[in-house]
């Protein structure tokens, strides 16, 4: 085969390597990882003192060239070529500060670019995990606040988007709630998850220096360092949890936000946005259009998109150091995490400031004969018929009401009954007119999970207990991360006093 003599002399990185690579992942690095590579290096430069591994002079020379690197400087940086990409970028100005290379080198001792990598990848994710995390907690809020207020608001309840029988807000707005925990939940035990630490890990086999990879770990504010140094290097699940949590969040979001996209259309006139959350048309004045909730539907579909390229980019690749996972990729998660962050954030504070029309929704829960249902059952009750039986008569009385367009009458109930098994029923007029009442058939479901305003006031109270757990559970979360960020600093100011 014969080379091209350009191509031949070019040596790495060749400029069109530069134009689609170096310069695109220079700039994301800027954006996600700059404040993680400095805590890295700082960390594991004060483990190599405390081990030994370096004098003290040589860690007080090191940590004084990190806390006086110029980030605004670096920050405004073009990508030139004078560097392969932030990392060396980094080593070339703290070997300027420390004002001697062979210091300055060894705070690259026991560890590599791979370890690095999946570190400040962790730390990047982990804070906006974290934050997805608290709007899901606002959302979930607002839910359960509204919920409070509505025990005995009656609503229509639909299957398959038509009326199906009567609920009330509380109980429909708890299912969304319920549902919202669950997504915190498996958003926690993804950053729970993720919050270890694999520097140490080398380049996949770890190192011959006395390190401390649980030093290290404490310093950063991960619960503990990963274990295997192979499987530290080339497991990617620490971001494919947390974007299955983040994608059945997504899931959940938008058909949530459906639903109030939905009521708010004027034949349904249910839900109404303040006019901060409403858009006029530039030719129609009388337009209120709904857009936080298209919007929220919109970004959440674009998050979801995201999620899905990226669990797809990685399918199939090897199971080892490989650049498919690295530097092109991670900004996609930090992309999705941010779209996700905006849908749900959105969604809680339109729905916070949004008004209900619960007369019209009383009005439909009384209608389209959505209560029929507790009148097959009280007939089963009372005449020991079957279901089947009592469905049927039912039916027949369901199609006769909307043959003479009128609601269901006695004549009808016992004409039906004559039909079907034969005689009239017990059943008095009176307790026709009770089992077809909406209110009625909400305050007899007072099974575990039902409709009944003492059922949904339990459980609201097990969704509050859950939503004290959750808050408890994030505040610590934090804290941990911002007493780590704390001491790291302190170490950092320590070991310079020093003299």
């Amino acid at each position: 085969m014969t080379i091209p003599k350009e191509a031949s002399a070019e040596k790495f990185p060749a400029q069109s390597y530069k134009d689609n690579v170096l310069a695109d992942c220079f700039a994301d690095a800027k954006e996600y990882f700059l404040d993680a590579y400095h805590q890295v290096d700082l960390a594991h430069a004060i483990m190599l003192g405390e081990q030994g591994i370096i004098t003290e002079d040589e860690l007080r020379v090191i940590l004084n060239a990190l806390v006086n690197l110029d980030f605004e400087a670096i920050r405004a940086r073009e990508y030139d070529g004078s560097f392969e990409d932030l990392f060396y970028l980094l080593q070339q100005e703290i070997t300027k500060l420390c004002g001697d290379a062979d210091t300055a080198g060894k705070l690259h001792t026991a560890r590599s670019r791979n370890d690095i990598d999946v570190t400040i990848y962790r730390l990047q994710l982990r804070q906006d995990c974290l934050k997805l995390i608290r709007s899901a907690m606002d959302l979930r809020n607002v839910f359960l606040d509204l919920a409070s207020h509505n025990h005995e608001t009656l609503i229509p309840a639909y299957t398959h988007t038509q009326p199906a029988q009567p609920s009330t807000m509380a109980h429909f707005l708890l299912a969304m709630g319920e549902n919202v925990g669950r997504d915190i939940r498996r958003l926690q035990r993804a950053f729970e998850n993720m919050n270890y630490c694999p520097l140490g890990s080398g380049a996949i086999t770890t190192t011959g220096f006395p390190i401390d990879r649980h030093r290290v770990s404490e310093l950063l504010g991960f619960t503990a360092p990963t274990v295997n140094s192979y499987g530290s290097i080339a497991s990617v699940d620490y971001f494919t949890e947390t974007l299955g949590a983040v994608a059945a969040l997504l899931v959940n979001t938008g058909k949530f936000a459906q639903e109030f996209l939905l009521m708010a259309m004027m034949e349904f006139n249910a839900i109404r946005l303040p006019d901060g959350y409403v858009q006029g048309s530039s030719i129609m004045p009388q337009k209120r259009n709904p857009v936080a909730l298209e919007h929220i539907r919109a970004i959440g579909s674009k998050a979801l998109g995201q999620t899905l390229g990226v669990i797809t980019s990685v399918h199939n690749t090897p199971f080892g150091d490989i650049n498919d996972v690295e530097d092109d990729l991670q900004p996609l998660i930090y992309s999705a995490m941010r779209d996700a962050d905006r849908a749900v954030n959105l969604f809680a504070n339109t729905l916070k400031s949004a008004t209900f029309n619960f007369d019209v929704l009383k009005k439909r829960a009384g209608e389209n004969f959505i209560a029929v249902t507790e009148l097959a059952d009280a007939i089963v009750r009372d005449e020991n018929l079957s279901f089947r039986v009592a469905h049927k008569i039912v039916g027949t009385c369901v199609k006769a009401a909307i043959d003479a367009s009128s609601e269901i009458t006695y004549e009808m109930l016992q004409s039906a009954a004559k039909v079907h098994v034969g005689r009239e029923l017990q059943m008095t007029e009176a307790d026709l007119a009770s089992a077809v009442s909406p209110e009625n058939f909400v305050n007899v479901r007072t099974i575990y999970g039902g409709v009944a305003p003492s059922e949904t006031k339990r459980a609201l109270k097990v969704e509050r207990e859950a939503e004290t757990e959750d808050d408890s559970w994030y505040a610590s979360s934090i804290d941990h991360l911002k007493i780590a960020r704390e001491n790291l600093e302190g170490v950092v100011q320590k070991k310079l006093a020093k003299s």
